[in-house]
């Protein structure tokens, strides 16, 4: 058995590269479901990390700081 046949199957460049710009478009929309909430589309980035997306009582209050995050959405 050669050594190519022992490692297996191996994804090439393009595929990991088509894969990593598959990811950042999908956060990118739910993303940008927290934008519609009141959230930075940045700042939406982050909330996807940390709560997914959001539920109907998930958004973004205007504070003098810049938009925070909040259970309590009325929008």
């Amino acid at each position: 058995m050669s050594d190519s046949e022992k490692r297996g199957w191996r994804p090439s460049r393009t595929q990991k590269i088509v894969a990593v710009l598959l990811v950042l478009m999908g956060w990118t929309a739910l993303a940008g479901q927290w934008a519609d909430k009141g959230c930075g589309l940045p700042q939406g980035y982050s909330q996807v990390v940390q709560h997914g997306t959001p539920d109907r009582d998930e958004g973004c209050e205007d504070e003098p700081t810049g938009p925070t995050y909040t259970d309590n959405y009325y929008g």
